[in-house]
């Protein structure tokens, strides 16, 4: 099964329903909830998500955690292990985080980060870019 981890880009767009590439985020969320895939979002980047939708959640009364887990995708709490790959990466804390749960699953990384791609270049995370 694939294993992908989202950043708050993408779980943000996909919750406001206002982005670029909102037909392919709705795929890789659909696969998560078929069963096809599997996604997690670090806890981390998930206090981004509510921050950011927090103007949605009052005016749907919508839950972002809920939708989230809607879908099936799972919360990742990060350990040592990535704290410590986070340490090591030329990256903001909240898209190392991303990246670094990414890179200690062995997993895809979804992004909407132009800027975050460009700087994982040297590394050994795969990503994909929406």
């Amino acid at each position: 099964m694939k294993r992908g981890v989202v950043d708050s880009g993408v779980a943000i767009g996909w919750i406001i329903r206002r982005h670029r590439s909102l037909a392919r985020l709705n795929e890789l969320f659909d696969s998560c909830r078929a069963g096809k895939s599997r996604l997690m979002v670090s806890l981390v980047n998930l206090v981004e998500v509510i921050r950011h939708t927090a103007q949605a959640t009052r005016e749907t009364g919508h839950d972002p955690v809920a939708l989230l887990r809607g879908q099936g995708v799972e919360l990742h709490v990060p350990n040592e292990a990535i704290v410590r790959r986070v340490a090591r990466l030329s990256t903001s804390l909240a898209d190392g985080f991303a990246a670094a749960t990414a890179l200690e699953l062995g997993a895809r990384l979804h992004t909407t980060d132009r800027e975050l791609v460009a700087q994982l270049r040297s590394t050994r995370i795969t990503a994909t870019l929406y």
